[in-house]
Parts: structure tokens; sequence; C-alpha cells
């Protein structure tokens, strides 16, 4: 009798937990902000980048471009992941153009290359949105270094989206003149930009000994407050030269892959881990929607070098505060260690 009691007392328990859990869960999902198809400018026939766009985040920002009528060239590391992504979209909508081309971001002779076959192949009507989404993070504790000799998450996340903005610049303009409409950057940043701290005497910690958090590789950490810095001085100097084309960053959310589980995170953290992502965790097209509003919202079209998260405006206080003289500090080195000339930049 006891027994009986026992189980049906547990069996209940697990039951009430269980709704109070999925309520909680539904109840953050619904008061996230949202894309308002209703206010988008249009993008039909326009011509869009999104770098690391054969998975995750960046396939789900191309299939909703796609669906708006643009012409999306995915600029992917493995061109045979993103032909499969090609035909993966093409089941689903026949709208827009889909075109894959090869981009090693950890490869600055690869951006270029990339800069020069878009120019040549698709820059008839320029660029309006840029969507710098290609990231890596590599597992705790582990350096790894770009072609170049680059530590790879600074070098891949944030070096190769330096130079490959800067050398598209001419392109975002020429849109932005033809279309007398502002052309768009999109930087997909993180939270774990707030764990970032940047050593500009030794940027690819070839001295510092670096020291991990629980959560995050402090390399990723770094690259993604260099994302957050790049965005403050790309719009302060765009704005300076008068040059028509915004800048925002976005954080995603918890995006529900299974990369960062695989990490050997001790037991407990992965505990965490796993708890956070059931009751904040996205789909890749929920993780994809700040990006896409930032790049078509008709209510950003005259803001730049902002932040922003689940499709609203990241408000100052609920986030670091970026350090202008970093930001600046930041391009300068960075126009170093690219080698980009002065007649690659517009800025």
């Amino acid at each position: 009798m006891f027994c009986c009691s026992f189980c049906l007392s547990l069996f209940n328990w697990i039951i009430i937990t269980a709704v109070i859990s999925f309520g909680i869960k539904f109840l953050i999902k619904k008061l996230r902000g949202h894309v308002d198809i209703t206010n988008e400018v249009d993008i039909s026939g326009k011509t869009v980048i999104v770098t690391g766009a054969s998975d995750g985040i960046g396939k789900a920002t191309v299939e909703e471009f796609a669906t708006r009528g643009a012409r999306v060239i995915l600029a992917c590391r493995n061109l045979q992941k993103a032909e499969r992504c090609v035909q993966q979209i093409r089941s689903r909508t026949t709208n827009g153009e889909l075109i894959a081309l090869h981009l090693n971001l950890s490869s600055l002779k690869s951006v270029r290359n990339f800069v020069t076959e878009f120019n040549q192949k698709y820059g008839d009507k320029g660029l309006s949105i840029l969507v710098n989404n290609a990231g890596v993070g590599n597992p705790l504790g582990v350096r790894k270094l770009t072609e170049d000799g680059f530590e790879e998450s600074f070098g891949v996340n944030h070096l190769g989206h330096f130079l490959l903005t800067n050398l598209l610049l001419p392109q975002l303009d020429k849109a932005a003149k033809e279309e007398e409409m502002p052309s768009r950057i999109v930087t997909v940043s993180s939270g774990a930009a707030r764990f970032g701290k940047l050593n500009f005497e030794d940027l690819m910690f070839e001295k510092t000994p670096f020291v991990d958090t629980a959560f995050f590789s402090q390399f990723l950490c770094n690259s993604k407050l260099a994302n957050n810095l790049f965005n403050l001085e790309l719009a302060k100097r765009l704005r300076a030269k008068k040059v028509n084309v915004r800048s925002y960053a976005v954080c995603p959310g918890v995006v529900e892959t299974n990369t960062v589980l695989e990490f050997p995170f001790p037991p407990v953290v992965k505990i965490v881990l796993w708890i956070t992502r059931f009751f904040m965790g996205k789909t890749p097209k929920e993780g994809a929607e700040t990006t896409v509003y930032c790049s078509t919202s008709k209510y950003l079209t005259h803001h730049s070098g902002e932040m922003y998260r689940n499709c609203e405006f990241w408000d100052y206080s609920k986030r670091p505060k970026l350090n202008e003289q970093d930001a600046k500090l930041l391009w300068e080195k960075s126009e170093k260690l690219v080698l980009l000339g002065r007649d690659e930049s517009m800025l």
C-alpha cells in the first residue's frame, strides 16, 4: 500500500514538474520579440551574402531571404555541403536565387579571391545585405591557428569578416546609391562577449596564458567582443564618411545544436547547459530571426552601430558597455594584421 502511494505521489510530482517546466518554456518563447513581416523593406531581386550559410543559423537565414525573393550568395568553406543546403532549401521554396561560392575565412587570400569572384560574376547590382554569420568555437583549452598564423577564433570570427566587409563596402555603397536606400551589414555576435577581454599587445595569445570560463572558451569570448567593437567603430566611420550603409550586431540567443554539448565539459556543467538550452533554447530558424529583423526591418533604416537580440534593441543597461577607444584601437590593429591597403578601404 505504501509503495503504491509513493509511486502515485512520485508520478504526480513528475507530471506537475513537467507541466510547470513546459509552461515556463512556452512563456519565455511568447515573450520574445519576433520578425514583423508587415514592416519590412522589399528585398526581392536584391543581392545578399551570408557567410557560414550551409548549416544552423546561416542556413535558416538563407532560406528566409530566399523566401522573400532575394538573390542569396552562400559563402561557405565546404562547397559540397553548401550545394546540399541549396537542394534542401529548394525542396521547400522555389523563390529567389541561391548561389554557392567558396569562402574560407581562415585564409586572407581566400577572402580576397571570394570578393574578386563576386565582383566579376554577381557585382552588377551591388550588394544590399552582408551577413557576417560564420564562426568557430574551439573546445575549452584548445588553441588553433589559421593559415595566416592568427588564433583561429579571432582570425575567423573577427579578422576574416573585418577584411571581407571592408573589401565589399564599394558594392554595398553601389547598391545603396542605385536603390536610394541604405545597404546593411549584420554581424552575428554572442552573449559570450561579456566574458571577453582583449589584450591589444597580444591579441593572438602568443605570450599571455589564457584561462577559460566554465562554459565558454576565452578565445570565443574575445572574438565576439571584437565583433561588437567592430560594429561600433564601423558605424562611426560610415557616418563620418557619409556612406549610406548601416551596421548592426546581433545576439542570436541559445540555439539548439549539439555542438556545445559534445565538448568535454564536466558533468555538472553539461547539466547546467542542458537546463539552459531546455528553457532558453531556440531552433535555428528562431535563432535567425534577429538577423532577418536587422536585415529587413523598416524600423532600423536610420539606426546603426547598435546591438540587438530577440528582434529588439538590446538596452545599454542590460549588456556590458563598449569602450569606443577600444573599438578604434581594434580597427587600427586589424587593418595592420590583414594588410588592408589604402586603395582597398573606403574608410
